[in-house]
């Protein structure tokens, strides 16, 4: 019999596509869409729509179907509790509920795992289930100049210093400099302030300059919340005049690799997949 598993689905693509590589490997899935974040694409599956306050359905739908195996994925925009819109069973749990939304963004999604495993359920990574949306080692596309070399270890250093804080998960550096820091806003968003930087004279290198840096946070469960890339983000750092982009290998998401590097040697960027903790 096939393994089975559910995913709780946020937005984009990387639902859909984890969710076929899981079904390629043997896999049985089985959707659980988040009403006004997942795509309609999610159809193409067995599945249920929730509201995002939905407990009580969900782990009645999984246990229905004698479901042990979760996996979150997709993006999700960090709900306030007058969002949830509790069903009974997210009533139940409003003290657990309070207490992880009191926090960061890794707070919350290790109170949410606490919540799923309280259920009897194992939470597991994409990375079980499609392994070949992690970013690979080494380059993918172009070459990491040997003059970045520093500034990649600069910013890696930085970011995990940054992790204490439940901040970002990427940065934007040149010359030892960090010229940009992820917050709530989004790396595309941080991607667009850093063109606008270079328009406004903030910022003024000559020619291309700097590399986007994405990795985890130091400690962070590498089941939930990975950071992701895609072709958006590529085009962010050709129009903000960056060199390239490095991103921690397997433990960022990439929608699809080949198209990526292929995408990133037309922008004549490079992208580096770096390995082990920070320097």
């Amino acid at each position: 019999m096939p393994s089975k598993v559910a995913l709780i689905c946020g937005g984009g693509a990387f639902p859909l596509v984890a969710a076929k590589a899981a079904q390629t490997r043997g896999e049985s899935v089985f959707l659980l869409g988040l009403r006004g974040i997942a795509g309609a694409e999610i159809e193409q599956f067995p599945h249920v729509w929730l509201g995002i306050g939905q407990l009580g359905r969900a782990f009645e739908e999984i246990s229905a179907r004698d479901i042990k195996k979760v996996c979150f994925i997709g993006g999700l925009k960090r709900p306030e509790f007058t969002d949830l819109r509790l069903d009974w069973g997210g009533v139940k749990r409003i003290p657990e509920i309070v207490k992880f939304l009191k926090g960061g963004d890794d707070h919350a999604l290790k109170g949410v795992i606490k919540l799923f495993e309280s259920e009897g359920l194992q939470v597991i990574g994409v990375d079980a289930l499609a392994p070949e949306l992690l970013a690979a080692q080494g380059d993918m596309a172009g070459k990491l100049p040997q003059d970045l070399a520093d500034d990649l270890a600069f910013a890696r250093a930085f970011l995990a210093d940054l992790s204490a804080y439940d901040c970002g998960q990427a940065a934007v550096v040149a010359n030892r400099r960090v010229i940009a820091v992820e917050a709530v806003e989004g790396t595309d968003a941080m991607l667009a302030r850093v063109a606008e930087l270079r328009e406004k004279g903030r910022w003024r290198p000559k020619g291309r300059a700097g590399l986007l840096v994405k990795a985890p946070k130091r400690g962070q469960d590498l089941r939930v919340d990975l950071p992701a890339i895609g072709p958006d983000t590529l085009r962010g750092a050709e129009k903000a005049g960056l060199c390239g982009i490095a991103v921690a290998a397997g433990g960022v998401l990439m929608l699809d690799r080949a198209a990526l590097a292929a995408q990133a040697e037309r922008a004549g960027l490079f992208l580096h997949g770096f390995v082990g903790e920070a320097p």
